[in-house]
């Protein structure tokens, strides 16, 4: 029977929502800044991001620097869509793909970056997940593990994994592209707007691969 596909899912940005945990933390402390000045609290918003804030890099670093003290910080995350972990899971499961969660994550207080990863993972229905805490470039790394797909939320990851590697790089992006840096769409990123359409993209890679389906292919990454 043949192999399905190698596979690389970024974390943060991709299926957990650190944005939000640190925009939420970031917020508790501004709130309580704010009554010890007497001043106004800032409003709460319904989809936060830690850019809507503009902290300085000083705030940055001690909100770092407060999150990382935070015991097994990383296992309080929300996915960034309800049910994807579990989805991949799913599919990784039905059509024997090799999954492996990719993170630079730094290291939180009690458990390692790895475990607490990993145990974030299972609690969302991805069972015995793999999890490599990296440094350096993704295309690097998506070369020498010969990986099919690497799915991840920053350009500069995706951009690199497209020129180092033969591995298929998804951006997810929920913006507009206007939003996107100059050139994201060279090099054949495919640009998706969720972690779903990304799933459902990697699935189409999945069966032009397995029919060899070359014109399939060429077609999803805007090349034919």
């Amino acid at each position: 029977m043949q192999s399905g596909l190698r596979v690389a899912v970024d974390l943060d940005g991709t299926v957990a929502d650190l944005s939000k945990a640190m925009h939420a933390i970031a917020t508790r402390r501004m709130v309580k800044e704010a009554e010890a000045a007497g001043e106004d609290a800032p409003d709460p918003q319904e989809r936060p991001k830690l850019r809507d804030l503009s902290l300085s890099p000083r705030q940055l670093d001690a909100l770092w620097s407060a999150v990382l003290k935070i015991k097994n910080f990383w296992t309080t995350l929300d996915e960034m869509e309800s049910g994807a972990v579990a989805r991949l899971a799913a599919l990784a499961a039905e059509r024997r793909w090799d999954v492996l969660f990719i993170t630079t994550r730094p290291m939180a207080a009690g458990d390692t970056t790895q475990v607490q990863s990993q145990a974030w993972l299972e609690a969302h229905g991805f069972p015995r997940p793999s999890v490599y805490v990296v440094k350096g470039s993704r295309g690097r790394i998506a070369d020498a593990l010969q990986l099919d797909a690497v799915i991840d939320d920053r350009p500069e990851n995706c951009f690199d994994v497209a020129v180092e590697s033969s591995a298929r790089a998804f951006l997810v992006w929920p913006g507009t592209h206007d939003d996107l840096p100059p050139g994201a769409m060279r090099h054949g990123v495919k640009v998706v707007p969720s972690i779903t359409a990304a799933l459902d993209a990697l699935v189409e890679l999945d069966r032009a691969r397995s029919g060899g389906m070359g014109r399939s292919i060429r077609r999803l990454f805007g090349r034919g």
